[in-house]
């Protein structure tokens, strides 16, 4: 049963953008300082097209759920991020355990040498996430080139950068200004089949969005297969990654039954509400070899004069 609730469904604010929960569950007779401190976060980006505190606040319920079949006395911590800064001070204070990000995000955390990668999402039955760039094939020219000042509608599954920084890293490579300088009007929509079906009917000039909600809708419609065309297509990108702290230890932090629950989420009932409601089909391990490329786009935008 869950017990000593101190925040449920309400925020905390405990540093300029923070929004903690935390609850105690007892499920044993066992003494009460033998209970487990699992202090888990999540990067705001993570939280796309939903009310972040709401979305949190159901995170923190589901995990409590999942923790709760582990059999065992656990005080549940559960914190929403602003950024990097925030996450690295909690991480090296050893006030988090457990920390999701977007790919994007890593590089930095890995540089700090305060967190060890241990698992990936896989959405939608993919591991990689690629983009297209797409415009209709009766517009005059053809390329990169043939795109400069016309209008750019932008969709993204979550809250990306990486998108944007491989089409910067694009047009430097064939000496062409920045994304913001080479289109004349960029927008940003959230349905990447509204951003195609603006292209098809002629309402903006060119869409980036993610190819396998492209190909469903050419499968959907053939005319769209014969009016537009792929430009260009992104590298594949990984996009969430959950990753233990660093200075977590089997003997002292229960870093193994940690491990062993992350890894058996789906077998739970709480762990697939949790994976659904971040639309998470499953989890592999992580291997460096797995980001090589969102970490290479990465590099090339650091690099860029922009």
């Amino acid at each position: 049963m869950i017990t000593g609730v101190i925040a449920s469904a309400q925020n905390m604010t405990t540093k300029r953008s923070e929004v903690k929960f935390i609850s105690s569950i007892n499920c044993s007779e066992e003494a009460t300082d033998n209970i487990l401190n699992l202090e888990i976060g999540f990067s705001k980006k993570v939280f796309y097209n939903v009310d972040i505190r709401d979305a949190a606040a159901a995170a923190h319920l589901i995990t409590l759920k999942t923790v709760q079949e582990m059999k065992k006395n656990v005080q549940l911590t559960t914190i929403i991020y602003e950024n990097n800064d925030e996450i690295i001070a909690d991480l090296k204070a050893k006030k988090l355990d457990l920390i999701t990000v977007l790919s994007e995000d890593l590089p930095e955390l890995i540089e700090q040498n305060i967190v060890d990668p241990f698992l990936i999402e896989i959405e939608k039955d993919e591991i990689y996430e690629h983009y297209v760039l797409c415009a209709r094939r009766d517009m005059p020219g053809s390329g990169l080139k043939a795109l400069a000042n016309k209008t750019l509608i932008l969709s993204v599954w979550v809250e990306s950068d990486l998108p944007t920084y491989w089409l910067n890293s694009l047009l430097n490579e064939n000496h062409l200004p920045s994304v913001s300088s080479f289109f004349s009007q960029i927008d940003m929509i959230q349905r990447p089949e509204q951003a195609v079906m603006r292209v098809f009917f002629c309402k903006s000039d060119v869409c980036l969005v993610q190819k396998q909600t492209f190909e469903v809708l050419k499968e959907m419609n053939p005319q769209i297969a014969k009016d537009i065309t792929i430009i260009e297509e992104s590298p594949g990108f990984v996009n969430g990654v959950l990753c233990l702290n660093r200075s977590l230890t089997d003997e002292h932090d229960n870093r193994s039954l940690i491990e062993e629950t992350l890894l058996n989420m789906k077998q739970t009932t709480g762990g697939e509400q949790l994976m659904e409601l971040f639309d998470i089909d499953d989890f592999l391990p992580y291997e460096d070899a797995y980001l090589h490329d969102t970490f290479e786009v990465i590099k090339q935008y650091q690099t860029l004069n922009y």
